[in-house]
């Protein structure tokens, strides 16, 4: 006799998720797991796949359920980013690419671009596009918004550069989503990859501002597993601007944990705001001149 919250064996090694199949095979009777379904104690994750009505969904269990479903299956856009953790809010769909004449199943999407070998990775077993093929891809199907936000986090850590999206784009010609990809790669070369970063970097060039680089990597510079938004090599001055969303506590944390970090090592740091760069560029620019002077005559 099974007990309410027995499911079967594989469950474990497919984060909780399992088919009626695999409860069979296990010695359940068509008749228990008929019960177990329609009293709700089995509830559907997509697809053939279920899980116990206790056990939470996550993205791990959502890509076993589509490999239960289709063992073919790769996890590509936003699926794909979740299990690489990237920054992507889920849009309640599980992406795939699977063979031709596969047809939606509730949450279970397929989709049919192409894929070449060094596109696919496996992230805990589960086949999956590739960190950098997962950002190409949705950088020529997110909403703007969200298609900055990303785009600030693949260039921040280096999985993308300007130069990636050009040539991608060259390589693969009348692909859906390439006028995006060639305004983020634009994006990426001027060094701002969102309008707060665009809007500084106008008022510093209206005032005449020198001697900058925007988006600089810092470990280049200082060794630092960073990027500035505008940095001042001769006087060590990191400008950072805050995007128009406010950020979250884990964001707040992790910026006060990177301006430590950066004043450890003998920079100087200037935060903005949206509001600050809207409302008075004037004073944002006087301060910087300010800063620039001072630091510079402590350097004679």
């Amino acid at each position: 006799m099974h007990g309410s919250s027995w499911v079967p064996p594989l469950a474990g090694r497919q984060a909780g998720a399992f088919t009626r199949r695999q409860a069979l095979d296990a010695g359940m009777t068509k008749s228990e797991v008929a019960w177990r379904v329609h009293s709700g104690v089995w509830v559907p994750v997509a697809g053939v796949a279920l899980r116990h009505c206790a056990r939470v969904p996550d993205e791990v269990m959502e890509a076993h359920a589509a490999l239960l479903t289709w063992p073919d299956a790769v996890m590509v856009l936003g699926s794909a980013a979740r299990l690489h953790r990237i920054p992507v809010r889920s849009d309640g769909r599980i992406h795939v690419v699977v063979a031709p004449g596969r047809r939606p199943r509730g949450p279970l999407v397929p989709h049919r671009f192409p894929l070449e070998d060094s596109d696919t990775t496996h992230v805990l077993g589960i086949p999956v596009t590739t960190a950098r093929r997962t950002a190409l891809d949705l950088l020529g199907r997110l909403p703007e918004t969200a298609r900055l936000e990303l785009l600030a986090w693949v260039s921040s850590r280096r999985i993308l550069t300007a130069g990636d999206l050009t040539s991608w784009v060259h390589e693969h010609r009348r692909r859906w989503g390439n006028r995006a990809r060639v305004a983020a790669a634009e994006r990426l070369g001027s060094g701002a990859v969102n309008p707060a970063e665009e809007r500084l970097h106008a008022i510093l060039r209206r005032g005449g501002v020198v001697g900058w680089l925007g988006g600089a990597s810092l470990l280049e510079h200082l060794g630092i597993p960073a990027q500035a938004d505008v940095y001042f090599p001769s006087t060590r001055l990191v400008i950072e601007v805050d995007g128009r969303a406010a950020h979250g506590p884990d964001r707040f944390q992790a910026d006060l944990a990177r301006q430590n970090m950066l004043v450890a090592t003998g920079c100087t740091v200037l935060r903005y705001t949206w509001l600050d760069l809207v409302a008075r560029p004037e004073d944002v620019l006087a301060e910087i001149r300010r800063t620039l002077a001072a630091l510079q005559a402590r350097l004679r």
